[in-house]
């Protein structure tokens, strides 16, 4: 059980900074983002340049959101290094537990539905072993 919690700081770091890259990449080009994803933004259809469904999202709108969620992520990466820093593991390991159930799952289970197919399960599985190693983490109290 020695290895778990330097395998747990490791894997953590390198969510931190994968983190900080994507959300720095969804704020800065979001349509490029979005495709790497696996949701691409599609233009709106328009009828003689006229939206013919002004309730769905799209342009510079679903643009400006894709940043928003960048921007998230981005505050995600930059809070999980601020705990590396103060040596802070086990609210990491807290808070990753939380993100790999939950958003990584959610972000899985909307990505397969889009039609990404295994982009859905290539970002839950993962997200699924980091909330298990930080919820060892948790469990063992290093």
């Amino acid at each position: 059980m020695d290895y778990i919690f330097p395998a747990f700081k490791a894997v953590s770091l390198v969510f931190a900074c994968l983190a900080v890259a994507t959300g720095a990449h969804a704020l800065w080009n979001p349509v490029g983002f979005a495709a790497s994803f696996g949701m691409p933004l599609e233009p709106l259809p328009t009828k003689n340049g006229v939206d013919i469904n002004p309730n769905r999202l799209g342009g510079k709108t679903a643009a400006s959101y894709v940043s928003l969620m960048g921007v998230r992520q981005l505050a995600t990466g930059i809070t999980l290094l601020a705990f590396a820093s103060q040596g802070e593991w086990t609210e990491m390991a807290t808070i990753l537990v939380i993100l790999g159930l939950v958003v990584a799952t959610t972000d899985g289970l909307f990505l397969y539905r889009s039609g990404a197919g295994a982009k859905g399960p290539f970002h839950a599985l993962p997200g699924a072993l980091i909330a298990l190693l930080a919820g060892a983490v948790l469990y063992l109290k290093p």
